[in-house]
């Protein structure tokens, strides 16, 4: 089967100028639970559940009690709250794998650890990632669990393989596939999974997307052995994707979305600020509805997280 991001990633550099596309927009911004404190400054999600860290490094995740299960009510009303993940440690960013694992990087060490177990359940601790890298940013791709890295001093994008780093590619493009000067030195990234080749037999491949120092936003493109710069001239201090969708937060704090199938235009995704970017998918499966024997999604809810001006944690539905 065709390569479905390799002919996204061509479109790129050769769409047409009559070309048009706009990224959905997304709903009405929600916050996550009345008694939310405001204390996170970073956020990823898993699923449902958003896990943060506050200005001191420490991981938190959403909590729900429904009703006071200790005296048998198991039908009152949902209470809501951060709990503090099990095994200590202080971070200053994190990202969360397909099995609800936390990576992060160590608040005064730069150095990469993932939680032996889930935020929710019981786990060992910390460990260390293999490579002694120092990083200042990272990111998991979820259904490959690879972790990518924005170097401590470097700002060089790495992704870790074979028990160590692999340096990507520093070379840049225009968004016409030209080569111009300088190279990557990112602020921020973000790496996602594809199916390359369909639902029968899964062949999951990475996108990553970073974040320049001058605010551009640029694709890795392994083909090219460089980086392609996003159509539209965009400056951003975060960045979040789901397949052919980007959106970003621009350098006015507000949100903007991106079709790469053949947008050019950064368009006004919704309304209001934020700081930081996280995606979730949830499928919802319906009994009996199958297909080649197995279980499809009836139905799939997209949302898009962001982290307001108070410290608090919101969320939008993406109409797709």
């Amino acid at each position: 089967m065709k390569n479905k991001i390799t002919v996204i990633l061509l479109l790129l550099i050769s769409f047409s100028a009559t070309s048009r596309a706009s990224a959905p927009q997304l709903g009405e911004w929600q916050l996550l639970f009345d008694n939310d404190d405001g204390r996170a400054v970073a956020i990823d999600v898993y699923r449902e559940t958003p896990v943060i860290l506050d200005k001191e490094g420490h991981i938190y995740f959403l909590n729900k009690e429904i009703g006071k299960e200790a005296t048998g009510d198991w039908f009152g009303e949902v209470y809501e709250n951060w709990q503090k993940v099990s095994g200590g440690g202080e971070a200053m960013d994190i990202s969360i794998d397909d099995d609800g694992v936390p990576w992060v990087v160590g608040l005064k060490s730069n150095k990469i650890y993932h939680l032996d177990g889930d935020f929710a359940g019981p786990n060992r601790g910390w460990i260390e990632y293999p490579g002694n890298g120092k990083a200042k940013r990272i990111s998991v791709s979820r259904e490959n669990r690879t972790p990518y890295m924005i170097g401590a001093v470097s700002g060089r994008i790495f992704k870790g393989e074979n028990n160590g780093w692999t340096a990507l590619d520093e070379k840049l493009l225009d968004s016409s596939g030209k080569e111009i000067s300088g190279t990557l030195n990112a602020l921020d990234l973000y790496a996602m999974s594809y199916n390359a080749v369909g639902n029968d037999k899964p062949e999951w491949r990475d996108l990553v997307f970073a974040i320049n120092q001058d605010k551009r936003i640029f694709l890795h493109v392994p083909e090219k052995k460089a980086w392609l710069e996003l159509p539209g001239n965009a400056r951003a201090s975060a960045v979040v994707a789901s397949g052919k969708l980007v959106y970003i937060i621009g350098e006015d704090n507000k949100f903007y979305g991106l079709d790469l199938s053949d947008g050019k235009i950064w368009d006004t995704a919704g309304a209001g600020t934020g700081q930081d970017l996280a995606f979730s998918q949830v499928n919802i499966f319906q009994p009996f509805i199958r297909q080649n024997g197995k279980s499809i999604p009836s139905s799939t809810y997209r949302y898009i997280w962001t982290i307001g001006d108070k410290g608090r944690v919101y969320r939008a539905f993406v109409a797709y």
